[in-house]
């Protein structure tokens, strides 16, 4: 009795579903660190606005240079991760299904 087509399509349905909810993920991932990038350029404009509301001869001045400077790091820090490839969750090469699952009677 020969396999039928049925049972390979099943398998490889089956490991689709187990492989597509991880790549997704790590889609989604990548979407929220661009949000994270963009609402970093809305940040330093805030930033910008609010050091040029300071006072120059405030008793306790805030470091704004600081400040941008860490918003920066953060920035280089996502786009770094960002720019690098995403590793293919499938593997490269997919080795032959044997299609042979029963015995011959001998």
């Amino acid at each position: 009795m020969k396999p039928s087509f049925r049972y390979g399509a099943t398998v490889l349905a089956l490991v689709g579903v187990a492989i597509v909810p991880v790549y997704a993920d790590v889609w989604s991932e990548r979407a929220a660190l661009a949000q994270i990038a963009s609402e970093l350029t809305a940040l330093e404009r805030l930033v910008s606005d609010a050091q040029k509301l300071s006072e120059n001869d405030a008793r306790v001045k805030f470091d704004y240079d600081v400040l941008m400077r860490d918003l920066e790091v953060i920035r280089s820090g996502i786009n770094t991760h960002l720019s690098q490839p995403i590793n293919p969750v499938m593997p490269s090469r997919v080795d032959a299904l044997g299609g042979e699952y029963t015995e011959k009677n001998k």
